[in-house]
């Protein structure tokens, strides 16, 4: 995986935060979306071509301060 893939998930990502905002899911709900995100984010990490692990929690951090946005959003 390349740094496209890394584009490709935290894109994702954000769309399926947004959506789970929209629609009303609750806190676990949005950590399991983070969740899931960071799991393919460590397959990035373990695959053959990864990118820099700067650049892999570079993304990891800025999924965990856009959930910690969604969770204030639905408090």
């Amino acid at each position: 995986m390349t740094l496209v893939s890394l584009k490709q998930i935290a894109l994702d990502f954000e769309t399926d935060l947004l959506d789970g905002v929209r629609s009303g899911v609750d806190e676990t709900g949005l950590t399991k979306i983070r969740d899931e995100a960071f799991e393919r984010l460590r397959a990035v990490k373990e695959g053959p071509s990864a990118p820099p692990l700067e650049t892999i929690f570079d993304a990891a951090f800025e999924m965990g301060a856009k959930l910690n946005m969604a969770l204030e959003t639905i408090k």
